[in-house]
């Protein structure tokens, strides 16, 4: 980014209209960064109309062009869980400062749809674990997906809870008791 960039701006899609193709753009620079990359997991014109339809979407304009964004699903009204699918910074705007408050608006996002923990996952244990443990996520269990990559599940509490609302079931997950 140059000293004389426009200042970005932060929204949020149901407040200002994200078009699907802008979206598309975004996440096809950034797809393969992911373990396995993301066209290999997703149609990707699918995997962006659904997130739009589904999930909280929090991103970052810079001249009407997304360069960073978040979505996480926040419609588990049983357990009230959250889940971060999807982040994303291109590679021009990393060390930017961005990260940071964009994930603190996707957590905002779920914490007004009333989720109370918010889950990601992460194939590395370098920067970016370290960021997320900042931000006050915690390593909740590692597991092997399904290509055979080591993921660790991550979780943040966003409500303070009494010590007792929550317990672990059988396959480490927090679930809220009735």
């Amino acid at each position: 980014m140059s000293q004389d960039a426009p200042e970005l701006a932060f929204h949020h899609h149901r407040d200002r209209a994200l078009s699907p193709e802008a979206f598309l753009r975004f996440i096809e620079q950034v797809e393969k960064e992911f373990e396995p990359p993301l066209s290999r997991q997703h149609h990707l014109p699918d995997y962006a109309d659904k997130l739009l339809r589904l999930a909280e979407v929090d991103y970052v304009l810079e001249d009407d062009e997304v360069v960073a964004a978040i979505a996480c699903y926040a419609n588990d009204r049983e357990h009230h869980q959250a889940y971060a699918t999807f982040f994303g910074v291109l590679p021009s705007h990393r060390g930017s400062g961005i990260a940071r408050p964009l994930l603190s608006k996707g957590i905002e996002s779920c914490r007004q749809a009333g989720m109370h923990h918010l889950r990601a996952r992460t194939w590395h244990r370098g920067k970016i674990l370290a960021f997320y443990e900042d931000m006050g996520f915690v390593i909740d269990r590692v597991e092997t997906n399904e290509w055979g990559v080591e993921s660790l599940q991550l979780i943040m509490a966003l409500r303070d809870l009494p010590a007792d609302a929550t317990h672990r079931d059988g396959d480490g997950a927090h679930r809220e008791e009735s």
